[in-house]
């Protein structure tokens, strides 16, 4: 079955797709997993450094959805239920393989496109300067505030979704958004990235 759209070529609703995936539709599972797949991919790699760990998982959440698509229910959130599940078998897995599980503080902020929005600000030949800042005030911020941030800013979920997808609580999810930018507006230069990138 192919994939069509609505009328005036607006993309699927990604719980239209849940529900043909459900009834047996292949293709509609296949276009979800298109959807999200590097999210997902790029959301493994603040766990760990593992690519191919992250890719399998993927590839294994896929294949469990099909083999247990009669028994899932519809989640409110397709995309917040596969994040979840992501989740939980990347951590499963790192656990397993006795690998350091955690977000790259030191290496890699949280911001992958931080080039883009250096030269946006800066001269190129800041470059340099303008990342050794950023990994500074980045790397105040504990792991599960860049996640957080992450969640929100890149993920664009709601705090009842990422609380879901953390599980804690909302108002856990409320302090760590408010902790994470309360510490990045410390420095000017670090907000003006933040707000930038944010208010994009």
């Amino acid at each position: 079955m192919q994939i069509k759209k609505h009328q005036n070529e607006e993309p699927i609703p990604d719980f239209v797709l849940w529900q043909n995936y459900k009834d047996g539709d292949i293709d509609s599972l296949s276009e979800l997993m298109r959807r999200y797949y590097m999210s997902l991919l790029q959301y493994g790699t603040k766990f760990t450094k593992n690519k191919m760990l992250i890719e399998d998982i993927l590839h294994d959440l896929f294949l469990e959805l099909l083999d247990r698509r009669a028994f899932i229910s519809n989640p409110e959130s397709v995309k917040n239920y596969l994040f979840k599940a992501f989740r939980i078998n990347l951590n499963k897995a790192i656990h397993k393989n006795n690998l350091m599980i955690g977000i790259k503080e030191q290496e890699e902020d949280i911001f992958a496109d931080l080039k883009t929005i250096e030269h946006a600000i800066l001269d190129e030949d800041s470059e340099k300067e303008i990342i050794a800042k950023l990994n500074q005030y980045f790397g105040l911020l504990t792991k599960r505030q860049k996640e957080a941030l992450h969640l929100k800013y890149y993920e664009s979920l709601s705090h009842e979704e990422i609380s879901a997808v953390m599980d804690i609580n909302k108002q856990s999810v409320s302090n760590l958004l408010q902790q994470a930018i309360g510490i990045l507006k410390k420095s000017w230069f670090a907000y003006l990235v933040l707000f930038k990138l944010f208010s994009s």
